[in-house]
């Protein structure tokens, strides 16, 4: 596998990729990230760079194309998002990406080296993100009244298809952060209006109104847990089902999430 990219661009993708942030653990929240490793891979035919992170109930992919002349070969690798971090902190501007039994960094006066990793903890869900055809979550944001265009994930089909503003949900969400919890419930009502929550007691809350861009499809309620606002990149198109995963699609990233469900 090999390809050539701006050196800050591939850092921060991995540092979105990472997901880190606080993560719900009761009565606090903690911080921590959603795995310590990054899948990467080339594709050269259609000159795009996948960047995939996953644990048992959370995944996050972020594409990336290349313009005609860019040199690049297919392939795959998994990579310690620290280590590659740290060493790819060096660089200023274009580098090559060179991954054959260890992973090479060059530039013209400078080079760097480092190990890959065997596998990522979460392979399996790594997969199921990999071959999903984010294509479907592109363009308009509405098909029709009423349609949410059946996209679906795994055995949910979505009923609701929400449109809006990455600072709309930014500004929600560092509202909700407040409490400390980094829990989140969203409710959509059918219509044109999203309440994005986090409930630390029956008197300790936070709640924010959104006025959606456009909305369509059933009124729903989907809570879950962890970090998701930062992840963003440009407005965002949210698809949603009672208390299944919530589906998160933003520029060229896609976020999928287990619902939290009340023990």
């Amino acid at each position: 596998m090999k390809f050539t990219i701006d050196a800050k661009k591939l850092l921060g993708y991995l540092e979105d990729i990472s997901l880190k942030g606080k993560y719900y653990n009761g009565a606090v929240a903690k911080t921590g990230v959603l795995s310590e490793y990054a899948v990467l891979s080339m594709n050269e035919v259609d000159a795009s760079l996948m960047i995939l992170n996953a644990n048992q109930s959370v995944a996050c992919r972020i594409n990336h194309f290349f313009p005609p002349n860019n040199t690049r070969t297919s392939g795959m690798c998994v990579v310690s998002i620290d280590n590659t971090v740290k060493h790819l902190k060096i660089f200023n501007g274009e580098i090559t990406f060179d991954v054959g039994d260890y992973i090479k960094i060059t530039q013209t006066g400078k080079k760097a080296s480092l190990s890959k990793v065997l596998t990522h903890p979460s392979m399996d869900m790594i997969r199921r993100i990999y071959d999903y055809d984010m294509l479907q979550l592109t363009g308009e944001c509405l098909s029709g009244e009423g349609s949410v265009d059946g996209v679906s994930f795994g055995k949910t089909e979505y009923e609701a298809k929400l449109c809006t503003l990455e600072d709309d949900i930014t500004d929600a969400a560092t509202a909700c952060d407040v409490l400390g919890i980094s829990k989140y419930k969203f409710e959509y009502d059918g219509d044109e209006t999203l309440i994005i929550s986090s409930k630390k007691s029956e008197v300790d809350m936070i709640e924010v109104t959104i006025e959606l861009l456009e909305g369509s499809g059933e009124p729903s309620t989907v809570e879950f847990t962890g970090p998701f606002s930062k992840f963003l990149n440009g407005s965002a198109t949210i698809y949603m089902k009672d208390e299944c995963p919530i589906l998160i699609a933003s520029g060229n990233r896609m976020l999928i999430k287990a619902p939290y469900l009340e023990r």
